[in-house]
């Protein structure tokens, strides 16, 4: 290093500015903080820390069945907030017509006290008594391509009901396989309409589309008008064959 007085001043020179630029910042840092803290102050103003989602429980199943040209009884339903009762404050929407045979959808909506809102939903299907529409357990003799296949052990439960003439949905023509008997759950419950013919000979009409992505590609068979049973055979994509009984409850 060179001591001439040139390089001396400019050195000091040098310490004075950083000085200076670290008292301005300290000042700055001062000014800062107050200004920050009182921003954050207006901006949670008002603000409720805690939320309690209001809590809601129906009354029965999820999905009714209504007979047409008769009257839907509501089966109720409870809503909670912190173990407040707030069921007075439901509100239920939706548009249900028991004259005219179809698949309704009602909601059941609530808000808490800090407006988040809760919503339930119940399935009601109006159906022709003559129909096959109805709950129909799995037969334990089902199987997948060869039996015995213990997945149907616990006897699944699928829904079946009418869309329009000679067309009906099945909830899951895997037959709960997956869903149930393998304990995916009820994502894994593919449903598709089949028709039914005045013969009672069973045929696929649409699929919905698998969670693997596929469909399926055929569904045959019979309905048993007199003792209520659905045997069909359904093929899926995938390269498996389902063999299915479905007794009506």
């Amino acid at each position: 290093m060179v001591e001439s007085e040139t390089g001396k001043i400019k050195i000091e020179c040098i310490t004075f500015l950083n000085d200076k630029k670290m008292k301005i910042y300290k000042y700055c840092l001062i000014a800062i903080i107050p200004l920050f803290l009182y921003a954050c102050e207006k901006e949670t103003e008002g603000l409720s820390k805690v939320t309690n989602p209001c809590e809601i429980e129906l009354v029965g199943d999820e999905t009714v069945l209504v007979e047409i040209g008769t009257h839907y009884e509501e089966l109720g339903y409870e809503a909670f907030e912190g173990g407040k009762d707030v069921s007075s404050a439901v509100v239920v929407s939706g548009t249900l017509n028991t004259n005219v045979l179809g698949r309704y959808t009602l909601r059941y909506t609530v808000s808490n006290s800090d407006n988040a809102v809760t919503v339930a939903k119940r399935t009601v299907i109006v159906f022709d008594p003559a129909s096959p529409t109805g709950f129909y357990k799995v037969s334990k003799d089902s199987y997948r391509n060869a039996p015995p296949s213990s997945e149907y052990a616990t006897e699944p439960i699928v829904l079946v009901y009418q869309e329009e003439s000679g067309a009906y949905f099945i909830s899951d023509l895997f037959g709960g396989y997956y869903a149930v008997g393998r304990g995916y759950g009820p994502f894994y419950a593919t449903g598709g309409s089949v028709k039914i013919n005045k013969e009672n000979v069973v045929s696929l009409a649409s699929s919905r589309t698998t969670p693997w992505g596929d469909k399926f590609s055929s569904v045959d068979g019979t309905y048993d008008a007199e003792n209520q049973i659905l045997n069909i055979v359904v093929d899926w994509e995938a390269g498996y064959t389902f063999y299915l009984i479905l007794i009506k409850q």
